[in-house]
């Protein structure tokens, strides 16, 4: 039962990331070809972002680092559930440590980079600043009634509501490195778990899950209230 209950949690997980990702992706493409020109609407909202720097030369650097980390992200996603897939079929022949270990590395090694990207990214939001007139819209923005009206998680947009509404992207980008950490902190744990032989109880499991769940979501909302406004 447990086990068909992991099952149907990671299916949910994965539609539902998938048709939020859809919408926007976490930050969009690539940020430093939107803008007012033809780029699109795939990449308006990274594009956004680069563009409330108020030295627009900096838009560049930080819509690189942005793709970057989301990227990063995404493929440290793609990873754990392969490592998933071995805890699943473990029950059949027993875990592969070896496989297992593979997967938990690599994707401990794309979150820490997607982690150094979003700490770039402070050190650009501290040394430069946003425009207080690019800002405004995320001020005047409808969180509680875009996340009503598009059926998102109020919770997490809730969250995301507490730095965008105040235009505070620093801040913003603090706690989405924070979840960053702290996802790397359990895959840290599974991989001396994993080292010390010690047999991975489902309640680990669901928190990896939750916790990749909730950071990806954090950072794609965001991405929402840019692509949309």
């Amino acid at each position: 039962m447990k086990k068909r209950i992991l099952q149907l949690f990671i299916g949910l997980v994965l539609i539902g990331i998938l048709f939020t990702y859809l919408n926007a992706v976490i930050f969009g493409n690539d940020p430093c070809r939107g803008g007012s020109g033809g780029g699109g609407s795939s990449i308006k909202s990274s594009a956004q972002i680069g563009n409330l720097m108020v030295n627009d030369g900096s838009n560049s650097q930080i819509g690189d680092l942005i793709v970057s980390s989301a990227s990063n992200l995404l493929q440290s996603a793609s990873e754990a559930f392969l490592f998933m897939n071995e805890a699943e079929i473990a029950g059949q022949s027993g875990l592969n440590i070896n496989a297992a270990l593979q997967r938990i590395d690599l994707a401990a090694a794309k979150v820490a980079q997607a982690l150094r990207d979003v700490m770039d990214i402070v050190v650009l939001d501290r040394e430069l600043g946003y425009d207080a007139q690019r800002t405004a819209s995320l001020k005047a923005f409808d969180y509680k009634g875009f996340a009503s009206a598009n059926g998102l998680n109020r919770e997490i947009m809730d969250q995301v509501a507490v730095y965008l509404a105040k235009g505070n992207m620093l801040g913003f980008h603090q706690q989405h490195g924070r979840n960053l950490a702290a996802l790397l902190n359990i895959l840290s744990s599974i991989k001396d778990d994993l080292n010390a032989g010690k047999l991975l109880e489902n309640k680990v499991l669901w928190s990896l899950l939750h916790q990749y769940n909730s950071t990806m979501m954090f950072a794609n909302y965001a991405s929402l209230v840019f692509y949309t406004i």
